[in-house]
């Protein structure tokens, strides 16, 4: 199995600008993962945006979900346009699957996507609390509410007066700080997360340690959300919420009501920072209280005030806190810093 993002990219910009779309997380498992779960060793070209429902009943030349070409046999098919032409002429397998066209759709499909995972886990790791599957290194206070369903991972640490609702992930290593309120959210591997959370994915490795809202969003890796942030997911209008496309490179109506942040890796928001509806934060974008309220996009490599971080700082700080986490970013994720530093892509 091969994955190439190529075709979607540039409609997950910025969560994808230093990884593939097939590492973006959306339930229990990345995009990847969960399709090796589903499709195993088979030698099929995928792009990775999409959830499959059901499992291949045979070895397809092309691979259809919801009207849209997302994988092809390199043996058979050259390429997805040749894919493209297969699927105009019938010439197709079609399975049920959720395809995700847009970065924005991540954090409204969680409860859905929770649902099948739930299929692809080992019950035998686990002990049943309630409708929570609760993995047995877990360690969890009873001093809460656990009134939803889903899962409670390896290692993960449950503070008291937590309560969870709705479909919930916590993912291996992470921690729920007391007096937390968390609903339908995914919260990823090796997080610190306390306050009030909606509708949010957390992808990992990020933490929210402190009070504060955030509802609708996706918090890439390497985020710090500082305490007293509030993150708007509600226009006062109730109107739809308009965010910026990296690939359109301007505001697009999202049709949505609720959407909120929206984090590329390695960002930091400071203390008592607004954050408006749909904003867009760039990789690496350090935001403070004096950005408060946000526009709507934050670029990549965003200072403070107006101003750019320095590569070094860049490079600086992601080793700084990759390592934090007993984690050293190799030389080709040095490199795409690098690059992406001296062509920066939402400006």
């Amino acid at each position: 199995m091969r994955f190439d993002d190529s075709r979607y990219r540039e409609k997950f910009y910025p969560l994808a600008l230093l990884k593939g779309v097939e590492d973006l997380r959306v339930g229990i498992f990345t995009f990847g993962e969960r399709l090796r779960k589903f499709f195993g060793d088979i030698d099929l070209v995928l792009t990775p945006n999409f959830v499959p429902l059901e499992n291949l009943k045979e070895n397809p030349q092309v691979v259809v979900v919801e009207g849209k070409v997302v994988g092809f046999d390199p043996r058979k098919v050259k390429s997805w346009e040749e894919a493209e032409e297969f699927a105009e002429k019938g010439r197709v397998l079609e399975i049920r699957g959720i395809v995700f066209e847009n970065f924005w759709e991540l954090p409204l499909k969680v409860e859905k996507i929770l649902e099948i995972d739930l299929k692809l886990i080992n019950p035998e790791a686990y002990y049943k609390l309630g409708e929570f599957y609760i993995h047995k290194t877990a360690r969890i206070s009873l001093k809460g509410d656990f009134d939803g369903w889903g899962v409670i991972d390896e290692g993960v640490v449950i503070k008291p007066f937590v309560v969870l609702e709705g479909g919930v992930y916590v993912g291996k290593g992470s921690i729920i700080k007391p007096f937390s309120y968390i609903v339908s959210s995914v919260i990823g591997p090796v997080c610190k997360v306390a306050g009030e959370i909606s509708h949010t994915v957390f992808e990992g490795f990020s933490n929210k340690q402190h009070g504060g809202f955030i509802g609708h969003s996706y918090v890439s890796s390497w985020v710090n959300i500082g305490s007293g942030t509030e993150i708007s997911n509600l226009k006062n209008t109730y109107g739809p919420v308009k965010v910026y496309s990296y690939e359109k490179k301007g505001l697009v109506d999202t049709g949505e009501i609720f959407l909120g942040m929206f984090a590329g890796d390695h960002v930091k928001i400071g203390i008592n920072t607004t954050i408006s509806t749909g904003t867009v934060l760039g990789i690496f974008a350090n935001v403070t209280a004096k950005d408060s309220p946000t526009e709507k996009l934050i670029p990549d490599f965003y200072w403070t005030g107006g101003g750019r971080m320095s590569l070094e700082k860049a490079i600086e700080m992601a080793k700084r806190v990759m390592e934090r986490r007993g984690m050293k970013p190799d030389e080709d994720y040095i490199d795409r810093i690098r690059k992406l530093w001296e062509n920066p892509y939402a400006l």
